[in-house]
């Protein structure tokens, strides 16, 4: 029996065998008509089905071609497997950044995300992302550790100019830390009479903001007992969307509330 080195190397050493594999899931078919398809030689396509049928993942019945049940499982799993190396080559160093509860996600569903660095000559662009985003959007959910000024003045005019919905989970210990003089006291306090506020007891792992059609999640690296952001990774595969909406729902689920009389007085 080969080993699955073997197996795997059978793919990994000619794009062209995934593309036999790949046209052959669609039904039987002829040598001709895969070579036609695909864009290779009617030599190399039928190399590639003779290898095929002597490791039993291709049978054939006169000039017909199809896959065995093994042949479709095969090529399945090795899609899989170079979706998700694609999405790793894709993270590069951001996956480094990833909170860890990013990383239960499937990493192939992130070989077409957007990760946003703060680079010159434009170092905020990160965070002026997210503010279009506001903008442009519906609807924005937030679960994040603390709230950014810039982002709670925004979603208060997007909702009072144009009725944005808008929902926040947060650390409840930051919440406590509210002063009276706060400039954002006033803005959540109106934001909390719309039971729009949830406080979470315990620790939140991530700051993320859901979008009508996006989800981004803030990367970062702790140094020296604090979260230093490194940039923002913005996703539209529905995989990583309906993630970002459990997880969400979960953390909001646990949360209480907040009662706007228990914010501090102005």
């Amino acid at each position: 029996m080969e080993s699955a080195l073997d197996a795997i190397q059978f793919f990994a050493d000619s794009a062209n065998s995934v593309r036999v594999f790949e046209a052959l899931t669609a039904g039987p078919m002829r040598s001709r008509d895969l070579a036609e398809q695909t864009g290779a030689s009617r030599s190399t396509v039928a190399r590639v089905l003779d290898k095929g049928e002597s490791r039993g993942w291709i049978t054939s019945e006169g000039s017909q071609y199809e896959l065995t049940e093994v042949g479709e499982i095969m090529i399945a799993e090795f899609r899989v497997y170079l979706q998700t190396l694609e999405g790793i080559q894709h993270l590069s160093d951001a996956i480094e950044w990833l909170p860890e509860p990013v990383h239960s996600i499937d990493y192939r569903h992130f070989r077409t995300t957007e990760i946003i660095t703060p680079k010159t000559p434009a170092p905020a662009e990160p965070y002026d992302h997210v503010a279009e985003k506001i903008r442009a959007t519906d609807e924005v959910r937030s679960l994040v550790e603390v709230t950014l000024p810039r982002y709670v003045r925004l979603i208060y005019e997007e909702v009072n100019e144009r009725q944005l919905e808008s929902e926040l989970v947060i650390d409840a210990d930051w919440i406590k830390t509210l002063s009276a003089g706060s400039e954002q006291l006033p803005l959540l306090q109106a934001r909390a009479e719309r039971g729009s506020i949830w406080t979470y007891e315990g620790e939140i792992p991530l700051n993320m903001h859901l979008f009508d059609d996006s989800v981004a999640i803030w990367l970062g690296e702790e140094l020296e007992g604090e979260r230093v952001v490194r940039g923002l990774l913005v996703a539209e595969a529905s995989a990583v969307i309906s993630w970002a909406e459990e997880l969400y729902e979960d953390y909001q689920a646990e949360g209480e509330l907040l009662d706007p009389e228990t914010l501090p007085a102005e």
